[in-house]
C-alpha cells in the first residue's frame, strides 16, 4: 500500500503541510477507493505509519464527531466510514485539477514530437487534450501555435532566424510566415504542404478572432490527417535529434 498511498499524496496540493486531522478525509478517499469497504480507525493509523506521518491523536474520535449533523462528512456504518457523496466528489475534483490530462492519440500519433523539445511536446499535449474534452476551439488556437512554433524552429535550426523578423526584431506573424517558410532555399517542401498549414491558420485564426465562430470536431476531422502529415514534415525538416543549439555549426 505505500507505494500506491505515496503516488496518490502527490497528487494533492500541499498535502504534507495540511494537519493531521484534515489528511484524515483523504486517507478515507484513498482506503475507500483500493479497498471497496468501509474504513476503520486502524487503516487510518496504518496510513500515517506508512508515510512516517505523526498520526492525529484520537482517529476514532474524529470519524465518529464528524459522522453526524448537517456538516457530516463521513457516513458510519457497522463495520466503518465512509465519506458522504459531497465530500467524496469534492476531493475527487481537487485531485482532479492537480493531475494534468493524459492525451490520446485521437487527434495525431504523439510518437511524432517524441524527440522533440519539451515545449514542443506540451503545445502537442495540450492540443490533443482540448480535442480529447471536446475543447474545439482550444484546440485549433494550439494548433496554430503549434505549427507557428515549428516553423520558426525551423529557421532557427538553419541559423537563419533573422530572416522571418521585422526590423525590431519581432517574428513576423504567421501569415508572413508561411510563405517565406514554403519558398526558403534551405530545405524543400513537399506539394501540398503549403495548402496544409493555410487550413491550420484558417480555423486557428477563426476560432481565435472570431467571436460568431465556434468550431466542431468534424470541421477538425476534416483535415485532421492532412495537418498530422504536416506536423511530421515540419519535425523531419528540424531534425531535432542531430540539432545541438549549443554548436552554431550544427545549425548548418
Amino acid at each position: 500500500m505505500s507505494n500506491s498511498l505515496d503516488n496518490f499524496i502527490k497528487n494533492i496540493s500541499n498535502f504534507i503541510n495540511l494537519s493531521p486531522s484534515d489528511m484524515i478525509p483523504y486517507f478515507v478517499y484513498y482506503l475507500c477507493d483500493e479497498s471497496q469497504q468501509p474504513v476503520t480507525p486502524k487503516m487510518v493509523y496504518n496510513c500515517y505509519e506508512n508515510l512516517s506521518l505523526i498520526p492525529y491523536s484520537n482517529v476514532s474520535a474524529y470519524l465518529s464527531r464528524n459522522s453526524s449533523g448537517k456538516n457530516a462528512i463521513f457516513i458510519k456504518g457497522k463495520s466503518g466510514y465512509l465519506l458522504t457523496r459531497q465530500k467524496k466528489e469534492a476531493i475527487a475534483n481537487a485531485i482532479r485539477d492537480d493531475i494534468p490530462n493524459a492525451p490520446s492519440n485521437d487527434l495525431i500519433d504523439l510518437s511524432i514530437v517524441e524527440g522533440a523539445p519539451f515545449y514542443i511536446k506540451k503545445m502537442t499535449e495540450q492540443m490533443c487534450c482540448c480535442y480529447d474534452t471536446k475543447l474545439y476551439d482550444a484546440c485549433l488556437v494550439m494548433m496554430r501555435k503549434l505549427f507557428e512554433t515549428l516553423i520558426i524552429e525551423c529557421f532557427e535550426r538553419h541559423s537563419s532566424a533573422n530572416e522571418i523578423k521585422d526590423v525590431n526584431g519581432n517574428f513576423y506573424y504567421l501569415s508572413d510566415l508561411i510563405p517565406i517558410f514554403i519558398s526558403c532555399n534551405h530545405w524543400s517542401v513537399s506539394r501540398n504542404l503549403e495548402k496544409h498549414i493555410k487550413l491550420v491558420k484558417k480555423y486557428g485564426d477563426l476560432s481565435a478572432h472570431n467571436r460568431r465562430f465556434f468550431a466542431k470536431k468534424k470541421e477538425i476531422d476534416g483535415f485532421r490527417f492532412e495537418m498530422r502529415q504536416s506536423l511530421q514534415e515540419i519535425i523531419l525538416i528540424i531534425d531535432y535529434e542531430n540539432w545541438d543549439r549549443s554548436n552554431p555549426t550544427s545549425q548548418q
